[in-house]
């Protein structure tokens, strides 16, 4: 029950910031994708999800919602991440990056540790029709002293583009 709760907050804050833009944006794309953090003898592969917005051709505003699981019993990493990159497109390849910024919770055992994230970011996404295919390199930082450490994640998904 506890898991279905949490999926349906996270498609609920995504559906909530992509309603915050005008109805004048670009271009927009939805990517589910797999993590895979770095320190690697800390952390198992995790997923998220990504909803982006493209204005200009040039500007691109993404809210991201990621959960990775640690190798260590009842140890987790959920974060919520808002990002503005310049991503200028080239045919059907847009390369980005750009810098982030949201909130994150680890847990580990009884322990919990809730604070803000910074990021940033280099990737690219390859558009094919109404497909999207998308690779990245994330570095992260953290307020405060984190349960587990990570401090950078590669990330590879696919999605549709409207």
């Amino acid at each position: 029950m506890k898991h279905s709760r949490r999926l349906l907050l996270v498609v609920f804050l995504i559906s909530c910031v992509a309603t915050l833009g005008p109805a004048t944006a670009e271009a927009g794309d939805a990517i589910v994708f797999a993590v895979w953090p770095s320190p690697g003898d800390v952390w198992a592969r995790g997923w998220g999800a990504a909803l982006s917005s493209t204005w200009f051709q040039v500007v691109s505003f993404e809210a991201e919602a990621a959960r990775v699981p640690a190798l260590a019993p009842d140890g987790n990493m959920t974060s919520f991440t808002g990002s503005a990159m310049l991503a200028p497109s080239i045919a059907y390849l847009t390369p980005y990056g750009g810098l982030g910024i949201g909130l994150f919770r680890q847990t580990l055992g009884g322990l919990s540790d809730t604070g803000v994230l910074r990021a940033s970011m280099l990737g690219a996404k390859a558009k094919v029709g109404l497909f999207v295919l998308r690779v990245e390199y994330r570095h992260l930082s953290f307020t405060g002293t984190t349960l587990l450490p990570i401090d950078h994640r590669l990330s590879a998904g696919a999605g549709i583009s409207f």
